[in-house]
């Protein structure tokens, strides 16, 4: 049997396999730097980061702008929550998250320290599920107020992220059984039937879960011609196809 670890112990082992992830990350646990979201004036940081955004992707259109900026604003709340729960047995404050914004990236964290709490697995996923909807209605108000998103598509993408980070963690971590719980993860998060999983065969045989997507993120405005592996502009077949090549490779 493995030792368990105490809440710092636990907040540490969520730290090092974040930055194992994500090299470079700046994440920690403290106050939120100032010009940081969550420090205090978060729609002139959003409008920052969308008018980078639009800057970087002018040709790709205004709407391409708003949900590129969306998907900026909620990807790190849905990882660290999902990853803590079901890594280190916490659920984090990620309702308080502070985000670093720079050139039109959101990459970096900050959380309150001491704030993480242990229960059983199904109350952490409630409680976290529940704290990333919070944050996440948070950013799609101050986002609207500057560059509109239909609700469906935002919430759609935001159903995405959060499966999308346990079929991560079932590639790396199969052994934790993370894809048992999406129905859950979605149901507190008040995104039922918003995103969905399937499997496909790997060449290795083995059984692997994939996004089962019901929305676009637009990328392929920034790359005309190109689309996503997972994007549902295309044919089911041929998604299903190409990520059973993907994660062949990478699984």
């Amino acid at each position: 049997m493995g030792v368990a670890l105490d809440r710092n112990q636990a907040e540490t082992a969520f730290l090092d396999a974040v930055r194992t992830a994500m090299p470079g990350i700046d994440a920690g646990f403290s106050a939120t730097p100032l010009g940081w979201l969550g420090a205090g004036d978060d729609k002139t940081v959003i409008a920052r980061l969308h008018d980078e955004i639009a800057s970087a992707h002018m040709p790709a259109g205004r709407a391409y702008h708003a949900v590129r900026s969306w998907s900026m604003l909620v990807w790190q709340p849905a990882m660290a929550g999902i990853m803590a729960v079901h890594g280190q047995n916490l659920a984090l404050p990620v309702d308080r998250i502070g985000q670093c914004v720079t050139d039109g990236v959101v990459y970096g964290f900050r959380l309150p320290a001491g704030q993480s709490l242990r229960t059983d697995l199904a109350g952490m996923i409630d409680l976290t599920a529940m704290r990333i909807r919070a944050i996440a209605d948070h950013f799609y108000a101050e986002l609207c107020a500057i560059a509109p998103v239909k609700e469906k598509i935002a919430y759609r993408l935001l159903a995405d992220r959060i499966l999308g980070t346990l079929v991560h963690l079932h590639a790396h971590e199969p052994h934790l059984g993370v894809c048992a719980h999406a129905d859950r993860w979605l149901a507190a998060a008040g995104l039922s039937g918003m995103s969905g999983l399937a499997d496909v065969r790997l060449a290795s045989g083995a059984l692997h879960p994939v996004l089962d997507r019901k929305q676009c993120c637009l990328h392929y405005l920034c790359e005309p011609g190109t689309l996503c592996q997972s994007c549902p502009k295309q044919p089911r077949a041929l998604r299903m196809e190409r990520m059973q090549a993907y994660w062949s490779a990478h699984a």
